[in-house]
């Protein structure tokens, strides 16, 4: 058994799976946006969020208790604040999550913290190609994830990942998102959760933002077409 997994490790390993990434979410794209397989590819979305994660693991270079340690606590931290946030509107303002994102703890869907855990190492990865000094370095990835987010937020609502009272996305959620995530980036990065050599963090962060980049200008196309 162990042999079949680390043949299938250093299979995926071997090949670049960025041509693959881009025709699966384009089916994402499509499958979200036709009516009849919409509620079915919504249901597959924790399933992507682990499947992307477990890639991106795959293509991590070493694993130490250390690393190990430093992903649970991102994890949990990032369920946490978001556990918080949709309790008391204190952090995001006021906000629920949907049925999308599969289990819940505390009104808080499990997959939130695989999220976080997700950005950051893609986020860290990235700009440790370019950055040396930890604190811009946590600044830049902080920065990418707001632009994430931005991206997110009209897909996410309107996929009923989450909702916002008023319906609009409070300026407040973009301002903690970039302190949590500084916080977050710079954790991780003192605890080496993240790879700068890891080929499949950058391609992943961007077509996955490309695809809910593609997703909101869907439904702008479509709010445009039943006002006219």
């Amino acid at each position: 058994m162990t042999d079949t997994i680390n043949r299938i490790i250093k299979y995926l390993r071997s090949r670049n799976l960025v041509p693959i990434l881009v025709i699966y979410f384009s089916v994402g794209v499509a499958g979200m946006v036709v009516p009849v397989t919409r509620n079915l590819f919504q249901s597959l979305t924790p399933f992507s969020l682990l499947a992307s994660l477990g890639l991106l693991l795959i293509h991590h270079g070493r694993f130490t208790r250390r690393f190990w340690i430093g992903a649970f606590i991102i994890f949990v931290a990032g369920i946490a604040v978001e556990a918080v946030g949709v309790t008391t509107g204190i952090l995001f303002g006021e906000y629920s999550y949907g049925d999308t994102l599969g289990p819940q703890v505390f009104h808080t869907p499990l997959m939130i913290g695989v999220n976080w855990l997700l950005l950051v190492y893609c986020s860290l990865s990235i700009t440790d190609r370019y950055i040396d000094t930890p604190y811009f370095r946590a600044v830049t990835a902080a920065a990418l994830m707001v632009v994430y987010d931005f991206a997110l937020e009209p897909a996410a609502i309107r996929l009923d990942m989450w909702s916002w009272a008023g319906g609009a996305v409070p300026l407040q959620n973009y301002l903690a998102w970039f302190i949590i995530a500084f916080l977050l980036n710079s954790l991780a990065g003192r605890l080496g959760i993240f790879d700068r050599e890891n080929k499949l963090a950058m391609p992943l962060f961007f077509i996955q933002m490309g695809f809910f980049i593609v997703l909101d200008l869907w439904i702008v196309i479509v709010a445009l077409w039943d006002f006219s």
